[in-house]
Parts: structure tokens; sequence; C-alpha cells
């Protein structure tokens, strides 16, 4: 037992005297526990709700300040024009529409089947579901409320014998009808695979040839450090630009996802993304010693990328302080950029401030870490 604690204690010094393992040990399970405590919640709020009144009577307003007040949906404008509908959709500004006919107030009053549209952004399948139900809540208790204020003015007639049609929606849902979850998940999976493949692979490769001791010889070779960082990062360039064509097939194929956008745009975005990551990849070889240390490190910076970049959960569902540090990760850029293109047929007049972000982030992490990578070489 004395020789096991021995070799324990040798084992113990040896982890610690790494100062770079010190953060990964304490510093990364704090972290993972915040992300995860405030980022992680199945409760869908702050769903985007624009309204289109073309009645613009009590009955309409009074239904629509229901939705506002119930806490789950926040007011994105209003919509003047039907052309003005798909934009809203499309640019993200609104989850759901409601369109109120000019005689909607009118059919109440009147004891009449009265309707309006609610239309949806059906890309998330999981929020405009719980949407629905949320709406279908929503126009259950506005019903209630609507007949008996009919009743109340009827008081003079047999109540027993006056039926109250109600209110009816008629939903609408675009980019996924269906409400495929697998139409939503399976681009988010792409920028997942990118982000792991090509920052793990680079971090680890550029790490062992520092283990293996042959970055000596690259050094000292007539390569010049900008041909270095070029040449080590191209092979990854090329497997992720692979791995969108694969990822791309196999949900067409498998999953039968229809890409409506232009396959163009989505190739050259992804080709600005792999060059964000591979630029991180290639800062996380510039800190770690061994391969080990490369792996661990890679992973916390993929951690926040699943949670938090709105791969999964809501980025409007979080705290605001943690809706800032989501513009630190190209992975929210780029997720929005891919299931705007695949589910919406987006292109540059829409997702240019996306694009146009990734493409600074992407300049500037390159920029930094290949200044530190010819440092480390010199």
């Amino acid at each position: 037992m004395k020789k096991i604690l021995q070799l324990a204690k040798k084992e113990f010094i040896q982890t610690f005297r790494d100062k770079k393992m010190i953060p990964i040990i304490f510093v990364a399970p704090v972290l993972q526990i915040i992300l995860l405590g405030y980022a992680v919640t199945t409760d869908v709020k702050h769903i985007y709700l624009s309204v289109m009144d073309r009645d613009n009577s009590v009955e309409s307003r009074e239904f629509a300040g229901a939705a506002f007040n119930s806490g789950y949906f926040d007011a994105s404008g209003k919509i003047e024009k039907e052309a003005d509908i798909t934009g809203a959709l499309s640019r993200g500004k609104a989850d759901f529409i409601l369109v109120f006919p000019p005689d909607f107030s009118r059919n109440i009053k009147l004891n009449r089947k009265a309707s309006f549209q609610i239309i949806a952004d059906g890309s998330d399948s999981n929020l405009t579901s719980i949407g629905m139900n949320y709406l279908k809540d929503i126009i259950q208790k506005k019903n209630t409320e609507f007949r008996d204020r009919v009743m109340k003015e009827r008081a003079g007639l047999n109540s027993k014998f006056i039926s109250f049609p109600g209110v009816e929606p008629a939903f609408k849902i675009m980019y996924n009808p269906e409400l495929k979850s697998a139409n939503y998940m399976v681009p988010g999976v792409m920028a997942l695979i990118l982000t792991l493949m090509t920052m793990l692979l680079t971090s680890m490769a550029l790490t062992k040839e520092k283990e293996t001791g042959t970055m000596e010889q690259l050094v000292v070779s007539p390569l010049k450090p900008h041909e270095i960082v070029f040449g080590k990062t191209l092979p990854f360039i090329i497997i992720g630009m692979v791995d969108v064509v694969i990822v791309v097939a196999g949900g067409i194929l498998v999953f039968n996802i229809p890409v409506i956008g232009s396959l163009w745009l989505l190739a050259a975005c992804a080709l600005i993304f792999i060059s964000s990551t591979l630029g991180i990849g290639l800062f996380i070889s510039t800190i770690s010693k061994t391969q080990q240390q490369a792996m661990l490190t890679t992973f916390i910076f993929i951690f926040p990328s699943m949670i938090i970049s709105g791969f999964v959960f809501p980025i409007s569902n979080m705290p605001r302080i943690v809706q800032y540090l989501t513009y630190a990760l190209p992975m929210r850029y780029f997720l929005t950029i891919i299931r705007g293109i695949v589910l919406k047929g987006n292109g540059l007049d829409i997702l240019w401030p996306d694009i146009t972000a990734l493409m600074i982030f992407g300049a500037v992490i390159f920029y930094l870490s290949s200044i530190r990578f010819r440092r480390k070489l010199g």
C-alpha cells in the first residue's frame, strides 16, 4: 500500500507541476456547471411574435395582448403588408405572426365563427410545437371570455339555446411544414462536426510535431513560417470540405432534407467557418505541450459551442450576459447561416451580417494564432 501511495503522490506532483493543467482540472468544471445551469433549459420563452391587424378592434387587440401578457411571447413589431410576412420570418425577426382579418370582431359580436391566421416559422420544430401549444391554450381561454361576453350582452334571451362558434385559428407553417426535427438538427450537426474535426485535428497534429521533435526539423527547413502554417492547415481545410459534402449528401439522401438555398453559398460559408475553427485549433497548439493537453483544451472550446451557440437551446431563452458571450462563438453565426440556406433559402441579402461577422472573426483569430505560432517556431 505504501508503494501505491508513493506512486500516487508522484502522479499528483507530476500533474500539478504543469500549470496549464490546473485551469483544465478546476476552472473548466466551474464554467461547465455555470453554462449548463443557465443555458440548458427545456422551457421555451421569449418567442418572437408579430401582429398584422386588419381589424384593429378591441377583440383583436385583446387577443394579441393575451399572448404578450402570457410571458411566453415577445413583441417583435407590427406588420403592415402581406409582402413583409415572409421577410420577417426568413430574417428571424418573428417566430409567429398573428393575422387578423377585417371582420374578426364583427363575427364575434354577431355570434358567428371568427377565424384568424397564425403563420409560424417551422425551421425550429421544437420551438414551433411549443409555441403552437401556448397559442392554443390562449385561444381556449379567450374563447371562454368572448362566449361569456356574448351571453351577457344577450341576457334577455335564453342562454341555453345560444351557441357560440368561437374563434378558430388557421395554422400555416413555413419552411418545415411537417415539423421534422431532423430538418433543424442535421444542419446543426454539420456545424458541430466541422468544429470538432478541424479544431481537434489541427491542435493535435501540430502538438504532435512538438512531442515527436519533428518541429525542429521544420524550423531548419527552407520553408518560411507562413508556408509551414498553410501547409499544416491545408489538409484539414480539405478534410473539412469533404465532411461538408458527406453531411449534406447524407441529409438529402438519408433524411430527405431539402436544400432550398444555394449549395455554392453554403460551401463558401463553410470554408469561411473552417478558417475560424482552424485558427482556434492553431491557437490551442501554441499553448499546449502535449496532445493530451491539446485534446482537453479543445473540448473546453467545443463545450460552450454546443451549449450556448443555439445548436440545441434557443439563445433568446438564455440570460442576457450569456447571450452576449455567444457573439464570441463562430458556431453561432454559422448555425444561422446554414439553417437559413438549407431551410429558408436565404441569400446574401439576409445572411450578410452573419457572414461578415464570421469573416472578421476568422481573419482575426487565424492571423493572431499564426503570429503566435510563428513566434513559437522562432
